[in-house]
């Protein structure tokens, strides 16, 4: 699945063009790989929003993640989902 399959199946009437624009371009920077590149990736993406000002809402979040969650294969999709959780349940 790609970014254009998500996006365009979501929502994204409240999500500004220069947001829409980091996710599409973040959403490439992983196709295939394993959980850990995946989550390698998000916090360089992650780090990259900071740098530019650019902050996201939790729906948001949760759509680039599904992006790529749904380039991994189901085990390491299983892994990765593991793996948020955790960091999740850490955050409270």
């Amino acid at each position: 699945m790609n970014f254009d399959e998500v996006f365009n199946a979501k929502n994204t009437n409240g999500i500004s063009p220069e947001k829409l624009a980091f996710l599409k371009a973040m959403s490439n920077m992983q196709s295939g790989g394993n959980a850990k590149d995946m989550m390698a990736s998000l916090m360089s993406a992650s780090n990259s929003a900071q740098k530019q000002g650019v902050s996201f809402s939790e729906s948001e979040r949760d759509m680039m993640l599904e992006v790529l969650l749904k380039n991994l294969s189901p085990e390491e999709s299983k892994k990765a989902r593991g793996m948020i959780q955790m960091m999740k349940r850490m955050k409270k």
